[in-house]
């Protein structure tokens, strides 16, 4: 269905409707009886009919340039709604007859002629008639789309026809719109490097089998794009759906390139510590060394380039279904309506600036196309998401982790336990998808050894090349027990890291942090840690600080890891009656930079 429907117009003055239904699909060729007993031609072909009209001189020459007038003259069933002379500019017939055939017969035969039989009539109720080229017609009493009728039931013995007072426009649907893009060549070529051409078997006219193999007499090839259904997870060409495109012109992609770009940076070998083979003491730095299969060279600066690009298209179109998106339909206010859902299924803030950086609307059969000189969303809405790791993939010297659920309703009242939380980790300590407040915790009785120190170990998977900054949210034991004694504990964290020349890196966080303890590992290695002291009572988020992560590990194997440790000795009976020996972590996040800024700075306002 169109986006923008013309509005209808009245039944001319004179013209009688027969009561003649729609016929089912059965009786296509059958012409009803009402025309051939009331109306002359009626046992001429619609070629001959439209061939010997005076009204029709246009369209008969247009039919006869593309050879539409074969298919008008067999013994096929159609209905025609035919533009008379008036109704067709002489630069539009101009234009039209210096076009190709194909271009004549899709933009302008099949944009009026559909199969079967459609008669107006009394009991005619407003639809909707597909035309030959797949597009969508408003069909009523009075009007085709949105043209009045000049005479209507003209009989044939292939057909019936409708003369209406008007050319029925061709638009492109949003699929088709893009090989004909100007000045969005970047976009139109990385799609289009993705189209195929397969036989539509069922549009298709089947022959004899030839060597064991199915023949066809007329094959019908049509063309499907794998960006588009399984990158943007649209279809575009569905004359069905609405949506809106967002196409940017080649400064916007080039310059949202050059941001995305260096997220996917990737080295040709990649060692890392693979804490799933992790075995010695807990406090050492000794691990089984793993390789992640990371492709050749050539093939990694290919992988870069296509998730750069796969990224760039991902959330460029919206389903008009979803009400937040009317927004980018013209409607709905932005004050209230700023947030978009791409057909990805990405939720999406700042919508109204892409509205601003819209240069061109163009409507289309199943939606519209809006060019935008530069690509506004969010990058961790997008290509740079935040990184939630909830729990640790290695605990040492620890029997069994607990996961533990507090309900909501637990904690209501006692607010002063998250007093030190910052605003932006209300979103994750609180999901809208649960009901309760969850971390994992090293209970005592499950540590081996009464003097054990526990050590937590993260695999951070999917991390980007790029600058986070890295939190670790710890739990105290009020928030099960509010009786609990208040103790501290004293934590030290590095970071296990490979650098862009495949060597890996041990080093604390956050980075220049004053050190205040070392350990060696059993590698021999000296490494210089720092000790933080948690916030005794209370839910405490501990800053790491910011890292830059010269190689990309998305989609590898491969992962940087996080060690979490105690710093006190709990050999005495006064440290552990001092000091908090069981760790309890809600979650680790790696928050990318432009997002923690914008938090900091709002929060600082």
């Amino acid at each position: 269905m169109k986006y923008i429907n013309k509005i209808g117009v009245i039944l001319s003055a004179g013209l009688v409707l027969a009561a003649v239904s729609c016929t089912d699909y059965s009786d296509y060729n059958t012409v009803p009886t009402v025309f051939v007993e009331n109306q002359p031609g009626a046992n001429n072909t619609l070629w001959e009919n439209i061939s010997s009209d005076q009204q029709l001189t246009k369209f008969a020459a247009l039919a006869s340039k593309c050879n539409f007038s074969e298919a008008l003259n067999s013994s096929r069933f159609y209905t025609v709604w035919a533009p008379v002379d008036a109704a067709i500019s002489d630069s539009e017939f101009n234009r039209l007859m210096a076009s190709d055939s194909a271009t004549i017969v899709k933009q302008f035969m099949q944009q009026h002629v559909t199969e079967y039989n459609y008669p107006v009539s009394a009991a005619l109720d407003s639809t909707t008639i597909v035309s030959l080229n797949d597009k969508h017609h408003p069909f009523t009493q009075s009007a085709f789309d949105g043209f009045s009728y000049n005479a209507i039931n003209l009989p044939s013995n292939n057909g019936v026809m409708h003369k209406i007072n008007g050319l029925s426009e061709f638009y492109l649907n949003i699929y088709e719109n893009i090989d004909s893009l100007e000045g969005c060549d970047l976009v139109k070529n990385y799609i289009q490097k993705y189209d195929e051409y397969y036989l539509d078997v069922n549009a298709s006219v089947i022959g004899p089998l030839k060597d064991g193999k199915q023949t066809y007499l007329d094959s019908v090839m049509k063309k499907r794009n794998n960006v588009i259904n399984k990158i943007i997870y649209a279809k575009l060409d569905d004359e069905d759906s609405t949506y809106c495109m967002l196409v940017p012109n080649d400064k916007a992609w080039e310059d949202a390139y050059a941001k995305i770009h260096p997220c996917y940076n990737y080295i040709e070998k990649m060692d890392y510590m693979d804490l799933t083979k992790k075995t010695g003491a807990a406090s050492t730095l000794a691990a089984t060394t793993a390789k992640a299969d990371v492709p050749a060279e050539t093939t990694t600066t290919i992988l870069q380039d296509s998730l750069t690009c796969s990224n760039l298209v991902e959330n460029l179109v919206f389903s008009n279904s979803y009400q937040r998106n009317q927004l980018f339909f013209g409607k709905g206010s932005s004050a209230s309506k700023d947030t978009v859902f791409s057909t990805s299924g990405t939720y999406l803030k700042n919508a109204q600036a892409m509205l601003d950086h819209t240069v061109a609307v163009k409507e289309m059969s199943n939606g519209i196309t809006r060019v935008v000189d530069s690509l506004t969303f969010n990058p961790w809405e997008t290509y740079n998401p935040v990184r939630v790791k909830s729990g640790p993939d290695v605990a040492m010297k620890v029997k069994r982790l607990t996961q533990h659920n507090i309900p909501l309703e637990n904690l209501a009242g006692r607010d002063s336990l998250f007093a030190t939380v910052p605003k932006m980790f209300r979103q994750w300590l609180f999901p809208n998808t649960s009901q309760f407040f969850s971390y994992v915790a090293a209970d005592s009785a499950n540590i081996d050894g009464t003097t054990g120190k526990p050590e937590f170990n993260f695999a951070l998977k999917g991390v980007r090349s790029t600058t986070y900054h890295i939190y670790v949210v710890t739990v105290p034991a009020q928030v099960e027990n509010p009786e609990a004694a208040v103790k501290p504990y004293y934590l030290r964290f590095y970071l296990s890291w490979t650098d862009d020349s495949n060597k890996q890196q041990y080093t604390v966080l956050p980075q220049g942090a004053k050190t205040t303890s070392k350990i060696t590992t059993d590698n021999g290695e000296t490494t210089s840690t720092v000790t933080y002291l948690s916030n005794p009572g209370g839910v405490n988020v501990i800053d790491l600080g910011e890292f830059t992560f010269p190689a990309c590990y998305y989609g590898l194997d491969a992962y940087p890891s996080l060690m979490m440790m105690h710093t006190e000795s709990y050999t005495s009976a006064a440290n552990r009656r001092k000091y908090d020996q069981e760790m309890r972590v809600q979650g680790v996040y790696l928050v990318p930079k432009e997002y923690n800024d914008l938090w900091v700075n709002s929060d600082n306002e």
